[in-house]
């Protein structure tokens, strides 16, 4: 499954979920590059009670999830 704008992600090294807001393919290191917000161990249910925290990285990090 590709990783879009919008989709539902995991981050591998840590468990921790969120949903990609931006992504673009790096020429430079020849990968796809992601922010993703996270919103910690589990999604929200409703709206989240805290803001996201938005970090960047390559999508050869993220697991993609099911909506």
């Amino acid at each position: 499954m590709p990783i879009r704008i919008g989709q539902r992600v995991r981050l591998c090294s840590t468990g921790e979920v969120g949903v990609v807001v931006w992504l673009w393919h790096s020429e430079e290191i020849d990968t796809t590059d992601t922010y993703v917000a996270f919103f910690g161990a589990q999604f929200p249910t409703g709206a989240p009670s805290e803001k996201p925290y938005v970090l960047r990285y390559a999508a050869s990090s993220l697991e993609p999830l099911e909506p």
